[in-house]
């Protein structure tokens, strides 16, 4: 991932992913989330430089979140996605989540 989303922390949490790129993926966990990007492990789906469509779900919090990104890393260990996100999106997912985190 960049140097940018390497600046937030990276967070488990119990959350998932709807996925629209090439593919379709539902309701996938994620490794891992910062306000920068996410995770997924296991073996990408996606190629690097696809742009996707993710819908994230916080159970905890009980909220969706609709958010776009690039495909920035895809291995046969897992893959990420760098953020393509409005301020008020990074706003409104660092509140979805702190309250995920029991904040």
């Amino acid at each position: 991932m960049s140097n940018e989303a390497r600046v937030h922390p990276r967070l488990r949490l119990a959350a998932f992913a709807d996925v629209i790129g090439d593919e379709v993926v539902l309701h996938r966990a994620l490794g891992d989330i910062s306000v920068g990007g996410c995770r997924f492990e296991g073996p990408a789906w996606e190629r690097v430089g696809t742009k996707v469509q993710l819908l994230l779900s916080f159970p905890v919090a009980e909220a969706n979140m609709p958010v776009d990104g690039t495909v920035v890393r895809a291995s046969k260990r897992d893959m990420g996605v760098r953020f393509d996100a409005t301020d008020e999106q990074k706003w409104a997912l660092r509140k979805h989540i702190r309250r995920a985190q029991g904040g």
